[in-house]
């Protein structure tokens, strides 16, 4: 069995509806996880955003403060979470 390559592999992954909810499931627990920690309210969302050397469309995933409190902004909290789900057993 010989490798080929296949010219448009990452961008059928990127554009999957499994990526898509790769993305927005990992959103969803950051935006769990911000919720769990401090005082503004934290939401997920599904978003296309652009990747590749082409610049293609992919699937994607945002997390924002729909009700925001000053101090959540003061603790960095958003940045907190993310810090600390980059760290894997």
């Amino acid at each position: 069995m010989k490798y080929r390559p296949q010219k448009d592999g990452f961008r059928e992954i990127g554009e999957s509806a499994e990526m898509a909810a790769a993305t927005l499931e990992v959103a969803e627990r950051m935006a769990g996880n911000a919720n769990s920690l401090g005082d503004s309210k934290y939401e997920a969302e599904r978003q296309t955003v652009t990747g590749g050397w082409a610049n293609e469309r992919r699937a994607g995933a945002v997390v924002r403060e729909s009700e925001p409190d000053w101090e959540d902004w003061r603790d960095a909290v958003l940045l907190r979470v993310a810090d600390a789900m980059r760290v894997r057993p």
